[in-house]
């Protein structure tokens, strides 16, 4: 092997080592971004139940929300820890005047402890505020959880009906092309005019456009649904019949479940014991803490050593607590009249929610009874009369018009009802019970 040789080989190694080196390097980064990016498996389609199980298992608002309890827990943590004692130093030298030659110069040194004692039972009554912001804490993530399963299932029941208006206007587009078909046949044996074609190919193209808006409604849903949970890249497709919940709208029934699983309610009991646990906490503090000092001084030259014990107290001339207990008064003064509030408007909510209830409902029912259920022999009547030549082309597209108004209207007052439902369910706190009866 010659010198060029011998020359270039350490360069080749070292060239294909770099490059493989930095290939590691790569492929270790790219798998860091991808676990950092990397998002839960989700299903296309998703029923309601598979929806809410979602939010409580994968979401990260669901996460978010929970994590403010974990903020309160600390808050324990930091209450239950003893004060820290403080060491000071210090060191006197002879700046002047006479002094031994004999040395070379005097000087002292102090060591001193200071240990805090909270004798007046601090410490507990921190502790036990603590925990009680706890329990508020726990009554608000609650309060934010149920929110957040109300404005699921909203945005699931609009994705539904979204995908059922598209059904409603396919099957009307397909009505169309039949009778398109009728009328083209007609022309050909000479019973209708061109006119009659063109006008019906403008109906079924100004169909089509409509078609494409109520696509892209749906389609904005169900990312505002993804976007809601947490999951900006979710467009999840609704699974499911479009049906009310079927809740009883008795004001009394649901009042008496309001005060048992209502999480506003919930959280402004909470608040007011947690106030009153603050209120103890300034009568404690208002007690002045002592110091018990330990400490010791000793000189070099000559030795000598002494020791020092004493104690240190705060004297509450000026300031014996009053700013502490005035602020937790107003505190426990103010939960008061917000859990008053909260009552006051919880059962003015729930009477508002089961009156518009029960007049949805009824509405709904007069509907299918009145004017849906006839519609398939009304469509039949007007294809005949056409036929036969008793009515013409506006009365016939009319008529299939008229057939796909009335479908249209009877989901959106589906959805009317399925939201008073809703809005009941809310008002009573009734929305994590029907999700734990989903189960």
């Amino acid at each position: 092997m010659n010198q060029a040789k011998l020359t270039t080989l350490p360069r080749r190694l070292l060239a294909k080592t770099s490059v493989l080196l930095l290939l590691l390097l790569w492929g270790r980064a790219s798998v860091f971004a991808g676990e950092a990016g990397e998002s839960p498996e989700l299903p296309d389609t998703v029923s309601i139940r598979q929806l809410l199980q979602i939010v409580h298992d994968q979401s990260p608002r669901h996460a978010l929300i929970r994590s403010q309890i974990d903020v309160a827990q600390a808050d324990v943590v930091t209450a239950d820890v003893l004060p820290n004692p403080r060491l000071s130093y210090g060191r006197f030298d002879q700046a002047g005047g006479r002094w031994n030659t004999q040395f070379d110069g005097p000087s002292q040194q102090n060591v001193t402890v200071e240990v805090p004692l909270l004798l007046a039972g601090q410490r507990g009554a921190r502790k036990e505020a603590a925990e009680r912001r706890v329990g508020v804490a726990e009554a608000d993530a609650g309060s934010q959880y149920h929110q957040l399963i109300r404005d699921t299932w909203r945005l699931f029941v609009q994705l539904l009906v979204g995908q059922q208006r598209v059904a409603v206007l396919e099957e009307a587009g397909r009505e169309l092309e039949r009778l398109r078909a009728i009328i083209a046949g007609k022309e050909s044996a000479g019973t209708a005019s061109r006119y009659d074609v063109l006008r019906i190919t403008q109906e079924s193209h100004n169909l089509k456009a409509r078609l494409e808006g109520v696509k892209s409604g749906t389609a904005s849903t169900a990312g505002e649904l993804g976007v809601l949970l947490g999951f900006p890249n979710w467009r999840p497709q609704a699974n499911g019949v479009l049906a009310p919940i079927g809740i009883v709208a008795d004001t009394g029934t649901l009042w008496a479940q309001a005060e048992l699983h209502n999480q506003a309610l919930e959280s402004a009991r909470r608040e007011t014991i947690a106030a009153d646990s603050g209120l103890e906490r300034a009568r404690r503090e208002r007690w002045p803490v002592p110091s018990l000092l330990l400490g010791t001084a000793f000189t070099d030259r000559p030795y000598g050593n002494t020791t020092f014990v004493g104690i240190s107290v705060d004297l509450p001339i000026f300031d014996r607590g009053q700013g502490g207990m005035a602020k937790a008064s107003a505190e426990k003064q103010a939960a008061l009249l917000e859990r008053e509030l909260a009552l006051a408007a919880t059962r003015r909510e729930l009477g508002r929610a089961a009156e518009v209830l029960a007049g949805r409902r009824a509405t709904l029912a007069e509907f299918e009874r009145d004017v849906l259920e006839p519609l398939p022999g009304l469509r039949q009547m007007a294809e005949d009369a056409y036929r036969l030549g008793k009515t013409g082309l506006l009365e016939l597209l009319d008529s299939s018009r008229s057939r796909t108004e009335i479908k249209l209207s009877h989901l959106d007052l589906l959805v009317a009802e399925i939201e008073s439902e809703l809005d009941t369910l809310t008002a009573s706190g009734q929305l994590t019970v029907a999700f734990e009866k989903m189960k």
